[in-house]
């Protein structure tokens, strides 16, 4: 039965898509559950669109539960459907390289956006996010879960499930444009299982998975594009204000205000935009083959 569905799988490209899309969709649905089970523990992980959570070991516990479930159905994936491993999934590369590469790019690329925003600004303020009393110790061990528990797990997560996964099983089929753009959707859409919807914010992750797309499909490294993933949601969660629990990584609100509509909507957009265009160019001069190997 097994063996019939995969010829079919291999053979008609409709039946390829539907079910690549139908596990990216279960391996980021599988929230909802999820969910539903932290709840029978008085676990709330809607409050608060989830990144205002307390850190506390239900919430902490749940979220790594939902990593857990996204990983073992793209494992399954792989090995009922593909016959290949994780490791084929652009894990075949160097680690901390790729990683710091990309993570510094991720940082440059909101940095840029935040640089831009405010010197069209009337005004600009910061406020510190940390208290006074936090001890050393206290602030490193929060701050090392952050960075690993939050920030990594969090983009190791997505980016297997919405880059690596189906940009490995449709490359040789689809268009890569076509990849993006329903990938985009898809990681689009689940990021707002646990918040309301706001259609600047989807434009903005729109375009941001189309760029990370760009990266994975041209470089064949996930470690590069968690790096990238990495470093936007450590400069957000840093610096944005959007978060201001210090235990998950604020350290100052900086305050943009009398911004121009046009420039608020569109920098984000155009930023990604740009950097989608110069992995292009990359790849086209053969930088990923000299500068990553």
């Amino acid at each position: 039965m097994l063996e019939k569905f995969r010829t079919q799988y291999e053979k008609k490209l409709s039946v390829k898509l539907i079910t690549v899309f139908l596990v990216v969709v279960a391996s980021i649905a599988i929230m909802i559950p999820i969910v539903q089970l932290a709840l029978l523990f008085g676990v709330d992980l809607m409050k608060d669109n989830n990144v205002q959570m307390k850190v506390d070991f239900g919430n902490v516990f749940f979220f790594f539960l939902f990593g857990t479930c996204t990983i073992a159905i793209i494992g399954l994936a792989q090995k009922f459907l593909h016959k290949s491993t994780l490791a084929d999934l652009g894990f075949r590369t160097k680690i901390l390289k790729h990683f710091f590469i990309g993570f510094l790019a991720g940082v440059l690329m909101l940095a840029l956006e935040y640089l831009v925003l405010g010197i069209s600004a009337g005004k600009v303020q910061f406020v510190s996010l940390i208290p006074n009393n936090v001890s050393i110790a206290a602030y490193i061990a929060y701050y090392s879960y952050y960075f690993f528990g939050v920030l990594i797990w969090n983009s190791f997560i997505e980016e297997l499930a919405c880059r690596a996964f189906p940009i490995e099983a449709l490359r040789k089929q689809l268009n890569p444009h076509i990849i993006f753009t329903l990938i985009g959707l898809v990681f689009t859409l689940g990021h707002f299982i646990v918040r309301e919807f706001d259609i600047a914010y989807a434009i903005d992750l729109l375009i941001v998975s189309y760029a990370l797309s760009g990266i994975y499909y041209y470089s064949s490294s996930i470690w590069l594009a968690i790096g990238v993933h990495t470093g936007i949601n450590w400069f957000g969660f840093s610096f944005s204000g959007a978060i201001e629990n210090w235990k998950l990584g604020a350290l100052v609100r900086i305050e943009i205000q009398d911004i121009p509509t046009g420039i608020f909507y569109a920098t984000g957009p155009l930023i990604g935009i740009a950097v989608f265009l110069l992995v292009r160019l990359a790849h086209k001069k053969g930088l990923f083959d000299k500068k990553l190997s």
